[in-house]
């Protein structure tokens, strides 16, 4: 939300920024700083207590492996449309967001199905990605950006509070007499 939030505010394209005449904005620069800040400060939090309550968990070697992958690919189906967007390369339909869209898919499939919810995310991205087509919003590289970065805040927190959710009511917490027993 961070990103999206700084897409908006400020112009992202040669033309908006020479039409803008602004240099090097420090009080914005200064604002993403903190704002990038207190996101690593929430999320060395929420690690924290999930540690607290659930225990530490070491992940095998094949976890790690395949997390890289999914990693990996969910970036390069974001870096490969957005470069090609960047370059110039424009097209009606948002390729940032829908290549995110189908990267979804696939992390929805390495979760495993009781995951439904991300195949119900990938389909309203998808969708949105489409209605590009349509000029809502305008097929311009600077929306589609920031169409693709609203689409990833909102999966990770939708998609984080259901897994959260489920998680939660799967495993015995701290306050359960069975993770109490010595």
């Amino acid at each position: 939300m961070l990103f999206f939030g700084w897409e908006m505010r400020f112009p992202l394209s040669d033309a908006e920024i020479r039409s803008a005449g602004i240099g090097l904005n420090l009080l914005g620069l200064g604002l993403l700083a903190a704002g990038c800040a207190l996101f690593a400060l929430a999320v060395l939090r929420v690690n924290a207590w999930y540690r607290r309550h659930y225990g530490q968990v070491e992940q095998t070697v094949r976890q790690k492996r395949w997390g890289a992958i999914v990693g990996g690919s969910g970036l390069l189906a974001f870096l490969i449309p957005f470069y090609l967007e960047a370059i110039g390369h424009v097209p009606t339909v948002n390729f940032m967001l829908v290549a995110l869209s189908l990267w979804t898919i696939g992390y929805w499939l390495y979760l495993g199905r009781r995951f439904w919810h991300y195949g119900l995310i990938a389909c309203l991205g998808f969708a949105c990605g489409i209605a590009s087509i349509a000029g809502i919003p305008p097929s311009t590289f600077a929306w589609h950006l920031r169409e693709a970065t609203l689409y990833l805040a909102l999966v990770s927190i939708a998609g984080g509070v259901i897994d959260h959710m489920i998680l939660t009511r799967a495993l015995p917490g701290t306050e359960s007499p069975v993770a109490l027993e010595p």
